[in-house]
């Protein structure tokens, strides 16, 4: 038996798998439901369900069990995305404000493209619902900024020509020959663009956030517009712009902190 799966056997092993459950995008599941979807046996997610409601990690509901309050309390204390989304907020509000796109924070997260924050109105809904939390970094105009900076470029580019290689259902949606060229081009010219492949009626550009000074790519912003405007490169300089603030931002907090515990160190 791995470590892995030790782990998984323990108490704590078999809680961690009732509440990644809730990963599948359904947000209340009951209890047959949730013990299928975890391989928690029923009687022992019933014991654990009820620890973690007390705990306030889940919540009842009369339809079955949701993620609690406590999950979203602690997730929000995370220190890089909740620094991250502090810092750009403000610059994200003045580009929604400037350009009345809809506007989202991304970052890398495995190898995942992971969106942490997203601004838009009522009428573009359908644009926030239809971008999930976390989307293979290829997939995305915001993913693939990361993978155009990112060290397991090859290997992603690897992994798609051996799954086009053995015809796995889907690798047919992307030419690893072309994609290699679109992420040269993204570094050469440091933004990214899709026009309605995500969804139809709509076009998105994206630009790397880097700290001020260096060349390391923290995150990407991004903005979708209706595909009928015509101020591509307006928006482009927006989006260069707002990344240059949040880089100095971020780069303003870093200097702060270690100015902190440079204090505390020496005291």
């Amino acid at each position: 038996m791995s470590a892995n799966e030790s782990h998984l056997g323990s108490v704590l092993g078999k809680a961690h798998l009732v509440l990644g459950a809730f990963t599948s995008g359904s947000t209340c599941l009951g209890l047959s439901e949730l013990s299928r979807r975890s391989g928690v046996p029923k009687a022992t997610v019933h014991r654990l369900g009820g620890e973690l409601v007390e705990l306030g990690y889940l919540s009842r509901t009369p339809d079955g069990y949701q993620l609690g309050w406590r999950i979203f309390e602690l997730g929000r204390l995370v220190p890089g995305p909740a620094h991250l989304r502090a810092v750009a907020r403000p610059a994200m509000l003045d580009l929604r404000s400037a350009t009345r796109a809809v506007i989202h924070l991304a970052v890398p997260h495995g190898t995942d493209c992971c969106y942490l924050e997203r601004l838009g109105g009522r009428r573009e809904a359908a644009v926030v619902a239809a971008v999930g939390s976390n989307v293979s970094r290829p997939l995305t105009v915001s993913g693939r900024v990361l993978l155009a900076y990112s060290d397991d470029q090859e290997d992603v580019l690897a992994d798609l020509e051996e799954q086009r290689a053995d015809g796995v259902p889907g690798s047919d949606r992307l030419d690893p020959v072309a994609l290699r060229a679109e992420l040269a081009q993204i570094r050469a010219r440091r933004w990214a663009q899709e026009r309605e492949s995500c969804m139809h009626g709509y076009n998105s550009f994206a630009v790397p956030i880097m700290y001020f000074g260096d060349d390391r790519v923290v995150a990407t912003i991004s903005a979708t517009v209706p595909a009928d405007r015509r101020d591509d490169q307006q928006l482009v300089h927006a989006l260069w712009a707002t990344a240059a603030d949040i880089g100095r931002g971020l780069h303003r907090q870093e200097t702060r902190t270690h100015a902190r515990q440079r204090v505390g160190a020496a005291g």
